[in-house]
């Protein structure tokens, strides 16, 4: 995580069973782990799960890879060009600069992730307030998410400038979510003018909408993409 590939590791056995004891496993599940760093979460997981298949994209962690247990699969590549591999459960302590891309490719499962606070934060801002966006409401539409616990930086090694937050994501509207990605990418950059607005930039008919588009909530975004999006 950072600035550079792999720059800061986690080094808490503490936080790693949050992780996975989050992740409520039966010991019948087959595991997707992304960025799996040196391995803390991986070796808890392959304990608790029926298989873990891990992608790691830094070549120079094979080393600290070398010795996994037998139920452990790693595959060596980047996640957005690896398909996603059929699975039960998502657990991972994320690389942070890959949080927002994934998010928006993850797919309907039961996910455990650890990111960066303001980022998890912004997943489960509220309608109307300054953190609320695109991010907010296509994550609240998508998942039922629950902001689970913070942890300082001195959890990593070495530590960055941020805090980690552990998150619990469970499949939601998927299908509304689906019907509604290109409508809030559309509008959702606006998200301080008025809705009607934002719509007339994006496109779309007026609504006689008064709030603006911060305000809308996921329920009424998924109302006007039916309605704007047949």
């Amino acid at each position: 995580m950072g600035r550079k590939l792999g720059q800061h590791f986690l080094n808490s056995i503490e936080v790693a069973k949050f992780i996975v004891d989050s992740a409520e496993l039966t010991g019948k599940e087959t595991i997707l782990e992304i960025g799996p760093g040196k391995g803390i979460i991986t070796e808890l997981l392959a304990k608790k799960a029926k298989k873990v298949i891990t992608v790691e994209k830094d070549t120079a962690l094979k080393p600290y890879l070398a010795n996994l247990p037998e139920n452990v699969e790693i595959i060596w590549g980047d996640i957005f060009d690896t398909e996603f591999p059929k699975v039960d459960r998502i657990v991972s302590n994320l690389p942070f600069y890959i949080s927002s891309k994934l998010i928006f490719s993850l797919p309907p499962i039961k996910t455990v992730l650890g990111l960066q606070k303001e980022f998890a934060e912004k997943m489960v801002a509220k309608p109307g307030t300054s953190n609320y966006g695109r991010l907010s409401v296509s994550s609240q539409i998508k998942f039922h998410v629950e902001f689970l616990k913070s942890f300082p930086p001195s959890v990593f090694n070495p530590p960055p400038r941020v805090w980690l937050s552990i998150v619990k994501l469970s499949p939601n509207k998927w299908e509304e979510w689906k019907r509604a990605e290109d409508f809030i990418r559309r509008v959702f950059p606006y998200p301080n003018k008025k809705a009607d607005n934002a719509l007339k930039l994006a496109g779309y008919e007026p609504q006689g909408i008064e709030k603006r588009t911060r305000e809308l909530t996921p329920d009424e975004v998924i109302e006007l993409s039916k309605r704007l999006c047949p």
